[in-house]
């Protein structure tokens, strides 16, 4: 026999016979579509442990129960999943179909990658997906965790609610240096433009004389 090669959709060999003469085998199971593919990946990248297995160069036994929970089978699930052929005369499954069946069982044993291909998706190009969904799930996560900490119970928040934030602090900083403590400048400038005019004058300037009231 000669070389087995296993790409998207088809399995294939060169299998010797009697009388010298050798036959052409294939065995050809259906690929994913794009979204069957995205659908699988999806569930692959969500379950932890199958994914970093994957990254680890293992195929998990349970990535094919992880699939079937998107209703996916990387196995054929039934003989007429699977089309084989073989150039010799014989009508029947042949001798060379089974060896070949044979060598892809092992194959298949030695490289369980080899299966993900075979539907369409090579080592490669899956773990670059997978790599890409996680990322997109970890900044998700990482923009999420700021809103959670502010949408916790103020009895949680005490210790921490009446102390100034980091940008009225850097504010604050700057102002310091460029504005003399006691004055109305001084008092204003924290709170920065409000973009918010009235009969033509600024909210700002319109605060500042009861500022200087109160300083005064």
């Amino acid at each position: 026999m000669s070389e087995l090669t296993v790409s998207a959709g088809s399995t294939g060999a060169r299998v010797a016979g009697s009388g010298g003469r050798s036959y052409d085998v294939w065995v050809e199971l259906a690929v994913f579509d794009p979204a069957q593919w995205a659908r699988a990946e999806q569930a692959l990248a969500a379950d932890e442990d199958v994914r970093e297995a994957l990254f680890d160069g293992e195929v998990p036994p349970r990535l094919e129960g992880v699939l079937a929970r998107s209703g996916l089978s990387l196995l054929p699930a039934r003989a007429t999943d699977l089309t084989l052929e073989c150039s010799c005369p014989q009508w029947s499954p042949c001798g060379h179909l089974a060896a070949v069946l044979g060598a892809l069982a092992a194959a298949l044993d030695d490289d369980p990658f080899l299966l993900l291909a075979w539907r369409g998706r090579d080592r490669g190009r899956l773990l670059r997906h997978l790599g890409a969904l996680r990322s997109a799930a970890e900044e998700s996560r990482a923009e999420a965790e700021p809103a959670a900490a502010s949408e916790r119970p103020l009895a949680e928040r005490l210790h921490d609610f009446w102390t100034e934030g980091d940008r009225h602090r850097s504010l604050l900083s700057g102002q310091e240096r460029s504005q003399e403590p006691g004055t109305a400048e001084a008092a204003t400038a924290p709170l920065g433009a409000s973009g918010i005019v009235i009969r033509g004058r600024s909210l700002e300037s319109l605060l500042q004389p009861a500022y200087e009231a109160l300083i005064d």
